[in-house]
């Protein structure tokens, strides 16, 4: 791994001046400044926004393509008590898009209904979902996070009488599907000042158009769904810029102080006292992306939306993301077996094939690249394959999948993850394998590159930094938690923990403790020896920080 940094230090930065101005003007440390003139995030105007997000900020919703259309004909429905089907999809975006949504609807009176899919029936609304709504006298059918592609269930809904409006954030592919109103930022006659909506940053806009519609009183009530917004635009990766950043950080903020009920309960079983950026990826989503891998997600819709608190529902949520992450360590154990027993990691693309949960053979691509730093494969029984490329690479796995595609009967994705479906039989796979492995080399040399912000003592961050950087919260894609490169240290202490002793603390002589997540069998070689190492903060602690890369000295 290649650590480079984009940066220079800040008394040969050209733009000092105006760096260490606003640093006194809004009184942080120069540093932090400076990182977010890294970002783009300059000036006044600018960094002002930045820290003082307001609802005001936000684009008026009758800005995104037929959106009035939409209302209208969802007022018409409400009106006319017409039974409305939510269709959403089975992760954390389509579960809080759904929830927000519905929760609008009902508010509203209406006579609605919500139904997601599971893994097992496929992404997005289908012919049969559309037929199983008719026999319920379905007159509208919403679609939350899905819906662009969806043709065929288009065709279904208009030989049926049912109208359908689209509410989506994906890629459209091809041509715009044949539907009542489709609102998707994405569109390429979209004039929308902002394009990375998540799939419930989408359904947010509806809900913000159906009150302003009815003058009712959003200023109040945009306090029911800002949580679920963040919670689906952190989980789905969405770029944390512009209107991202501004509702994950209001978001974030009502977490922390005043969190509905369903959500204090949440944080109440979890046992969490603080929330940010990484409560919501790591505990949060997990949580909710779990039923869509290995359960029925409408379960989490309904703990979402119910007007009482189910303690027990929630804590079985968590149980079955507690089962998902056992299933995942077992199965990652299997597919590192095969890949040993195989030598399949000398191969430019790592290809395990095996009785692998379909639900989770992301997650085991996931685990499994970043282990080996090559583009990895996993293939259950059934022929449906998720792939992922190198992180901090330029290589695409779409790109090396698309010169493949004669073996497969679906697949799509982007540069840094896919999936497919292939006729699992070993003939197909032998082929598909050979020409995978040649495909991946016209990508070029695989050099992975980590990049870090700038030398600082752990010791100056934790005594001049700690409480300054809070406020760059919430940190994700396209805006990551600086990443500092050490002095050198010395390891005193080192305390493995977790199943296996996966991970490790390792404690410097004046008390600071630097947490190594996945290595602690290297950790136990560190004890005794000096390092430099690339670290960030935890967040929670002044004096406690993560390691990603160690220096060797």
């Amino acid at each position: 791994m290649n650590w480079i940094t984009k940066d220079v230090p800040l008394e040969l930065h050209p733009e000092k001046n105006q760096i260490i101005y606003f640093s006194r003007s809004f009184n942080f440390h120069p540093l932090l400044i400076q990182y977010l003139y890294s970002h783009g995030i300059k000036g006044f105007e600018g960094l002002y926004d930045f820290f003082y997000p307001s609802y005001g900020n936000l684009h008026n919703p009758f800005l995104l393509k037929d959106m009035k259309k939409a209302v209208d004909r969802i007022h018409n429905a409400i009106n006319n008590q017409e039974r409305i089907l939510v269709y959403g999809d089975y992760d954390a975006d389509g579960i809080t898009s759904t929830s927000i949504l519905f929760k609008c609807l009902k508010k509203f009176g209406a006579n609605a209904h919500y139904r997601l899919p599971t893994r097992a029936d496929g992404y997005g609304i289908t012919p049969e979902a559309v037929k199983k709504a008719a026999e319920k006298n379905t007159a509208l059918i919403i679609t939350v996070d899905n819906g662009s592609a969806a043709h065929d269930a288009m065709d279904e809904a208009a030989r049926r009488g049912i109208d359908v409006i689209v509410t989506d954030h994906h890629l459209i592919l091809g041509k715009h599907p044949k539907c009542f109103a489709f609102i998707n930022p994405k569109r390429e006659d979209e004039l929308y000042p902002f394009t990375d909506l998540c799939g419930a940053g989408v359904a947010f806009k509806l809900v913000h158009s159906l009150y302003l519609a009815t003058n009712k009183n959003w200023s109040r009530d945009i306090q029911e769904y800002i949580e679920l917004v963040t919670l689906g635009t952190i989980c789905d990766l969405m770029p944390l810029a512009g209107e991202n950043r501004i509702l994950c950080s209001l978001g974030l903020r009502k977490m922390n102080s005043s969190p509905s009920p369903v959500f204090r309960e949440i944080f109440n079983q979890l046992k969490v006292s603080r929330v940010n950026s990484g409560t919501i990826g790591y505990q949060l989503g997990p949580i909710f992306n779990a039923l869509g891998r290995i359960d029925d997600p409408n379960v989490a819709v309904e703990v979402l939306v119910s007007e009482s608190i189910d303690e027990e529902s929630i804590k079985q949520l968590i149980e079955l993301n507690n089962k998902r992450k056992f299933l995942t360590q077992v199965q990652f154990e299997d597919c590192d077996g095969i890949i040993h027993k195989n030598s399949l990691h000398n191969n430019n693309v790592i290809i395990v094939h095996g009785d692998f949960h379909h639900g989770i053979i992301g997650i085991l691509a996931s685990k499994i690249q970043e282990k080996y730093k090559k583009p990895a494969i996993v293939i259950s029984q059934n022929g449906t394959g998720s792939c992922r490329g190198v992180n901090g690479t330029d290589f695409s796995i779409i790109n090396t999948l698309e010169r493949c595609k004669k073996h497969f009967k679906k697949y799509g994705g982007h540069q840094a993850a896919a999936g497919f479906s292939i006729v699992p039989n070993e003939t197909v796979l032998e082929e598909f394998h050979k020409d995978i492995q040649m495909s991946a080399m016209k990508e070029g040399t695989i050099n992975p590159v980590k990049h870090y912000f700038t030398t600082l003592t752990p010791q100056m961050f934790s005594e001049h930094l700690y409480q300054d950087f809070q406020i760059l919260e919430p940190f994700g894609n396209g805006f990551t938690q600086p990443i500092f490169l050490s002095d050198e240290l010395f390891i005193h202490e080192v305390q493995t923990f977790g199943n296996n002793n996966l991970h490790a603390k390792c404690i410097v002589p004046n008390g600071e403790s630097f947490y190594l997540f996945n290595k602690g069998e290297l950790a136990s070689k560190l004890k005794g020896m000096n390092f430099k190492f690339f670290y960030s903060s935890t967040l929670s602690q002044r004096n406690e920080f993560i390691i990603h890369g160690i220096n060797r000295i």
